[in-house]
């Protein structure tokens, strides 16, 4: 059975991680509402981190439920992302979305991040082989 859990090891838990992210995100996934930044780690696993700031979402319940339902979906899409620490940034008018659309517009950009993931593995080979 997968563990559809949300430990702290699935988690951005201090600033320092946070500026990774931020400094060096490889691929994005955007939306009016919403933005997602996200870097490759080298844990095997990804890792959330909500940046969901009361200028854009007013009300404490709506922010409550933008980064409930945040997780919720991030735990459902997990596998399918792979190696990477993502980003989950608020934009004005998110909070105003109901559950229903807020599913959706995570299930459509946690699918677009792993499409711009993909792209970036693609173009970028990795570190030189030492078998030259």
């Amino acid at each position: 059975m997968v563990d559809l859990g949300f430990t702290p090891e699935h988690r951005l838990l201090t600033p320092a991680q946070f500026k990774r992210v931020f400094d060096g995100a490889t691929c994005k996934a955007s939306r009016p509402s919403l933005l997602l930044l996200a870097r490759e780690n080298s844990l095997g696993h990804a890792r959330l981190g909500l940046v969901i700031a009361k200028k854009n979402v007013r009300r404490a319940v709506d922010r409550n439920k933008v980064k409930r339902i945040a997780r919720e979906s991030f735990r459902q899409h997990r596998a399918e992302l792979g190696d990477l620490d993502i980003v989950v940034l608020a934009r004005k008018g998110l909070g105003d979305l109901d559950n229903a659309a807020l599913h959706a517009l995570y299930q459509g950009m946690w699918r677009r991040l792993i499409k711009s993931a993909a792209k970036n593995r693609s173009r970028d080979p990795g570190p030189p082989s030492s078998h030259a």
